[in-house]
């Protein structure tokens, strides 16, 4: 691979604060990738949540597949370093934003920042996206509304506060339902829901972070323009 650059698509989930639904999202993308018959590493940098790789570790248990390789890694140069021969890249960060969330966010394809629709999660969600900007990830951000509650009129306001700063939103949302982490729980994601209403909502938003990343002008190209 090219000195510096990782070896595949990146798409990375950051967030500046945990509990948004960052890991659960990028379990969906990870699953979705493996049944669109996409190799795919999901890198999981929270060493001391470890959250991909103990709910990896599930699914191996219960044996569901198609497998998903999960490692963890503690800096991304031990990533650019690994074996990997995939065509995504699958970065959780930690729950707090820091300079390793800051490295990825520069290398990666696309970054999504999902946020809860409160003032509380909008604030430092969006400072922290300001941020990435200035680092050189403008234009590869895109906010994600996530464990969405029943209010239309509070997930509206929150629509209004992300177009007001300029920063692009994906088109669905990830509501907060218990049956979506019951089953990551039991080492499922996204469209692997028992639940047929949740699978709806699983697979809508699956394709629109795919059609996102799918596209993301690839780093390697952008840098060679």
């Amino acid at each position: 691979m090219t000195k510096g650059r990782l070896p595949a698509a990146t798409v990375s989930f950051v967030s500046q604060k945990g509990g948004v639904g960052k890991s659960a999202l990028a379990r969906l993308f990870a699953v979705g990738a493996a049944h669109r018959g996409k190799r795919v590493l999901l890198a999981d940098f929270d060493l001391e949540q470890l959250t991909c790789v103990e709910w990896n570790a599930a699914r191996l248990r219960a044996a569901i597949e198609p497998d998903i390789d999960a490692r963890a890694f503690k800096s991304l140069k031990k990533l650019r370093h690994a074996e990997v021969n995939v065509d995504f890249i699958v970065a959780d960060t930690r729950g707090l934003a820091d300079d390793l969330t800051k490295e990825l966010a520069e290398e990666s394809d696309v970054v999504f920042l999902p946020t809860g629709t409160s003032y509380d999660d909008l604030r430092p969600t969006l400072a922290l996206a300001h941020r990435l900007a200035k680092r050189g990830a403008e234009g590869r951000i895109v906010m994600v509304l996530s464990k969405v509650g029943r209010s239309d009129s509070q997930a509206a306001r929150a629509v209004e506060t992300i177009a007001e700063a300029g920063f692009e939103l994906l088109g669905e949302h990830w509501p907060l339902r218990d049956g979506f982490q019951a089953d990551l729980d039991a080492g499922r994601a996204g469209r692997e829901t028992r639940y047929p209403q949740l699978r709806e909502i699983a697979e809508k938003m699956e394709n629109a972070l795919f059609k996102r990343a799918e596209a993301a002008k690839p780093r390697a190209s952008a840098a060679a323009a």
